[in-house]
């Protein structure tokens, strides 16, 4: 259909569309009205109920708003007593882990000391024994350390791997003994401690590190570039970090090795100034926050924060923490509830005088404790909601009692209007949604009972219902069938234009012949690569191919031949190149490619491939089957950080395409800025081709 049609189409049928904006404009008449004459029965039955009801109202709120305060101020003053010795006791109960880590730093501490002091008995065979030298120069404790085997007190020794730097100073016996006393005490106190704690392990400043860790061999897929000293769990303890040489914690984090949220207690252990190791311990805190989310007082949550705002853990706040691997700021989270709580509390944690307090929020008391160890704030959020719904109750009750009598009354009031006029209202609102859902039939077929029979007013608004939904059903099928027409019209058209519109797409940027990317094509795609590989700094390398002698296959042959040669060609060089390459064709017998993320040698690969395969082409003429076969000539060119400009990449790859003829075709050349062709040489050739 021509658009002038169309549109002589469309204007022919203003009248039906008035027609249409008639009918609808009467349907919202009507459904304002129904839903007019069901307020006023809905006022008229609110009016009556509140004749009856007034003077009790007074004294029902007055009573219940006095049973409400009383009740709610003896909830609270019983509430915050619970609160203090519920927090006390949390507090004692999540410090446990933590204070037990440091207990079991400072025997560690003190046990190695007094066996070093005492020159713990050093025996460089058992040394041996348990470690050795790993190809890469590295220092690992044998298989055997960690699968189990029985030491020299005939105790079996496990679970324990080690990793030493290949720089570390393995030939001083001292440093020798400080590794063995330390495989030994993890190896120890490592059983027993690693029921409670993740593991235990023992780290220097010398790019050491012994683990006891049951269920994970930590050192066995350690790099031989592994440096320790980049872990926080190690420079926390350097003297420049920890001048104090006290026992320290790590931030918290999450470890998706152990798939575990973890805290690190690292203690140092000074031998001499400048000959140390450290202790540590990982605690798994998986357990904590499980306890933190699921064991709370019944209608409260728990939270846990760091006084600098680091939230440590919240409820409503794990796919966060989990976003930001335990580093989530409170600040950062724009929660405004959030941001209130940590306010008051911080300022409560200043004015504290005991390492516990409750204070009272807008809607909420706060109870927080101190955790000793990492010094964490322990907080249960108490809502004040919970204290007002038992006297929200009672004051129901009150209220519920109080009114019975008058609801009573209320229903026999209703029963009666509901027959004379909430019915008749119900049934005309349901018709009008009838119209409004454009369900014509519903009326038109008696499905709704209008009380079409009654002489009177309602009888009367019946009938119009009755009429007017026949004459929107019949407009609504005539301007199905008309859309349905014009929708297959439309389909059809824009059908149509999609093939039109494809096919002089593929026209102007496929070449006819060979069916690749012609020139006009080539050079917008090939500008696009070269902005991304601009933009990265990839390196590119743009080739120019020409067929040697193509005039003299086209003189000799005909143009017919000359064509099938350059199909040849063309699929040839299709096949030799890669699936990121862009291949051209420039015009004649001349192609381009270029070579996206590709050096100069991988360019010359790839030229020196396309020029065997189009050498290895055989050519047969129709007539008398005679056999041919042509080459091609290849220059390179290749983008560096000053040259990503494709027109000095294309003069460039000429340039080395023209030496290729030159020096005797059949060749790749890769363009070399101290070359200059000759002028007489260049006449020729061009005379030649």
């Amino acid at each position: 259909m021509s658009d002038d049609a169309w549109q002589q189409q469309t204007c022919g049928r203003l009248p039906e569309f008035r027609f249409s904006l008639g009918f609808i404009f009467l349907q919202i008449r009507l459904d304002r009205l129904m839903k007019r004459l069901l307020n006023h029965k809905q006022s008229l039955t609110l009016d009556v109920m509140l004749q009856m009801a007034i003077r009790v109202s007074i004294v029902i709120v007055a009573v219940s708003a006095l049973t409400y305060w009383h009740i709610y101020k003896t909830l609270v003053a019983s509430t915050i007593d619970g609160l203090e010795h519920y927090i006390q006791e949390r507090g004692q109960r999540e410090s446990a882990i933590f204070k037990l880590a440091e207990s079991n730093h400072q025997i560690f501490r003190a046990t190695f000391l007094a066996h070093w002091q005492q020159d713990f008995f050093y025996n460089d065979r058992f040394f041996w024994q348990v470690f050795q030298r790993m190809p890469d120069h590295t220092i690992h404790l044998q298989k055997k350390a960690y699968d189990g085997f029985y030491n020299q007190s005939g105790l079996i020794s496990k679970d324990v791997t080690a990793y030493i730097g290949a720089k570390a100073p393995i030939a001083n016996e001292d440093f020798r003994k400080k590794l063995l006393l330390s495989y030994v005490m993890v190896d120890h106190f490592g059983t027993s401690w690693t029921k409670q704690f993740a593991n235990l392990y023992v780290s220097m400043p010398e790019n050491v590190n012994i683990v006891y860790w049951p269920g994970m061999r930590w050192a066995d897929n350690a790099s031989s570039k592994l440096d320790v000293l980049t872990e926080e769990w190690v420079y926390i303890t350097t003297r420049q970090s920890n001048p104090e040489r006290k026992s320290v914690w790590t931030g918290l984090y999450f470890d998706p090795t152990a798939n575990e949220w973890m805290v690190s207690l690292e203690t140092p252990i000074d031998i001499t100034e400048t000959n140390t190791l450290n202790v540590g311990h990982d605690i798994l805190l998986n357990a904590l926050f499980d306890r933190v989310f699921n064991d709370h007082l019944s209608g409260t949550y728990n939270f846990i924060f760091r006084e600098d705002g680091r939230l440590i853990a919240h409820p409503a706040k794990e796919t966060e923490m989990n976003r930001t691997r335990g580093m989530l700021m409170i600040p950062d989270l724009k929660d405004a509830h959030l941001s209130q709580q940590f306010q008051v509390l911080t300022q409560s944690i200043k004015n504290r005088q005991q390492a516990y307090f409750i204070v009272e929020d807008d809607d909420a008391f706060l109870a927080a404790t101190q955790i000793e160890g990492p010094g964490w704030w322990f907080v249960t959020v108490y809502p004040k909601s919970l204290l007002s719904a038992p006297s929200m109750s009672a004051a129901r009750f009150i209220l519920i009692v109080s009114v019975l009598a008058l609801v009573i009354e209320l229903i026999m009031l209703y029963l009666v209007m509901r027959k004379k006029v909430i019915q008749p209202l119900e049934t005309f609102m349901a018709a009008s949604s009838a119209i409004e859902a454009q369900q014509y039939e519903k009326i038109t077929n008696h499905t709704l009972p209008l009380p079409f029979k009654l002489q009177n007013e309602i009888g009367k608004l019946a009938r119009m219902f009755k009429s007017m939904s026949g004459s929107l059903q019949q407009y609504r099928n005539e301007m199905q069938r008309l859309n349905h027409s014009l929708e297959d019209q439309v389909k059809i058209r824009t059908r149509a234009l999609q093939q039109a519109k494809d096919k002089a797409e593929k026209e102007a940027t496929i070449d006819s012949l060979t069916q690749i990317p012609n020139r006009h094509s080539f050079y917008n795609r090939a500008k696009a690569i070269l902005q991304q590989a601009d933009h990265t700094g990839a390196p590119l390398c743009f080739l120019m191919l020409d067929i040697d002698f193509f005039k003299v296959i086209n003189d000799s042959y005909g143009h017919p031949q000359g064509d099938q040669v350059l199909i040849a060609c063309s699929r040839t060089i299709e096949n030799a190149i890669r699936d990121k390459d862009l291949l051209g064709r420039l015009g004649g017998e001349e192609f381009a490619v270029v070579l996206p993320a590709t050096t100069a040698e991988e360019a010359r690969v790839i030229a020196e491939r396309i020029r065997t395969s189009i050498a290895e082409l055989r050519f047969f003429t129709p007539q008398g089957g005679h056999e041919f076969s042509t080459t091609i000539s290849i220059g390179i060119s290749c983008a560096n950080e000053t040259i990503y400009a494709y027109e000095l990449l294309y003069k460039h790859a000429d340039l080395a395409l023209y030496q290729a003829k030159q020096t005797g075709r059949n060749r790749v050349i890769c363009y070399n800025s101290q070359w200059q062709p000759p002028v007489t040489d260049a006449q020729a050739w061009n005379a030649g081709e």
